[in-house]
């Protein structure tokens, strides 16, 4: 079977720019020609291609993967994600999996539902969702699950995240932080996670959703006078892209208004952006939080607990 590049991409999260500029630089996807002329992949093309986006998102560079063979890959796959701790339940894949097969989305709200109460949220956003972020995305790219049967997890994952922010007490303590993502990245879990986070911490954190252009968060920063710009860039984002976005926000914005950025899309540059912080992890963007009230002479007792 042949897909067109739109498929491939909703398929495997690999945008149409990665593709192309991977197939140019690395000789690999190698696609073949439809009658049209346009650009069409074999299905072991694709599914090799999952692989490399679950190896991305768990930091590995494209140039060290992308020429590998299927058995190595795998092999990577198997040992990148590192133990999961100990509050996460032993019996979680075989659940969560066969729940998912089911394809009833109140059953899948209820098994998360039940391991957030069981956890409280932060644990449930530290140690489990981390975890079965890797667990759903290992099962799709292996084929035991469907796309839309991962798309379901993480639509019944931010359900829950949000009804639970909207249960927090009011944030009011400084940094005040926007969170959102660039033009063209729609993942929003990341930002999700992170908003959670900081409203426990009663850090005064706000989501503007997906998608913001550089002069709408210029203006937002300034309405509501926000000391951070917080944003998250998938796996599936182009580095490039990113970096050049967060380039042009940094020249748009004044000094004072710090810009951190991270995601999955951010663990594979080794490039330094000038006044943009580049965080690798979750626990290190609560750690800026301190540091940016240690640089403000502002109270300092810790957040992490």
């Amino acid at each position: 079977m042949l897909l067109p590049i739109n498929a491939v991409e909703r398929e495997t999260g690999i945008s149409k720019e990665l593709l192309r500029m991977w197939e140019r630089r690395y000789g690999f996807p190698q696609p073949q020609r439809d009658a049209q002329g346009d650009r069409v992949y074999p299905t072991e093309q694709i599914n090799k291609l999952r692989i490399i986006r679950r190896l991305l998102d768990a930091g590995f560079r494209p140039s060290k993967v992308i020429n590998l063979e299927m058995p190595a890959l795998e092999e990577l796959v198997g040992s990148s994600h590192g133990n999961p701790s100990p509050a996460v339940p032993n019996n979680i894949e075989s659940e969560l999996l066969s729940i998912l097969k089911g394809r009833d989305p109140y059953r899948v709200r209820e098994y998360l539902n039940h391991q957030l109460i069981r956890m409280g949220l932060e644990s449930f956003i530290l140690d489990l969702v981390q975890h079965t972020n890797n667990l759903v995305g290992d099962a799709w790219m292996s084929g035991q699950i469907e796309i839309f049967e991962e798309h379901l997890y993480t639509e019944e994952i931010q359900s829950l995240i949000k009804q639970n922010i909207a249960l927090l007490r009011p944030a009011s303590q400084a940094p005040r932080i926007m969170l959102t993502t660039a033009p063209d990245e729609l993942h929003t879990l990341g930002i999700l996670m992170l908003e959670a986070l900081f409203r426990l911490d009663q850090v005064d954190a706000i989501s503007f959703g997906a998608q913001m252009p550089i002069r709408e968060i210029v203006q937002a920063v300034q309405k509501h006078k926000m000391d951070v710009v917080c944003l998250s860039f998938s796996a599936a984002f182009p580095t490039n892209r990113a970096i050049d976005f967060l380039e042009e926000l940094r020249f748009r914005l004044p000094l004072s208004v710090q810009i951190w950025a991270g995601g999955g899309g951010m663990r594979n540059t080794r490039r330094q952006i000038d006044a943009v912080q580049i965080f690798h992890d979750l626990p290190a963007t609560r750690q800026a939080v301190l540091q940016w009230r240690r640089q403000k002479g502002l109270d300092l007792r810790p957040i992490v607990r």
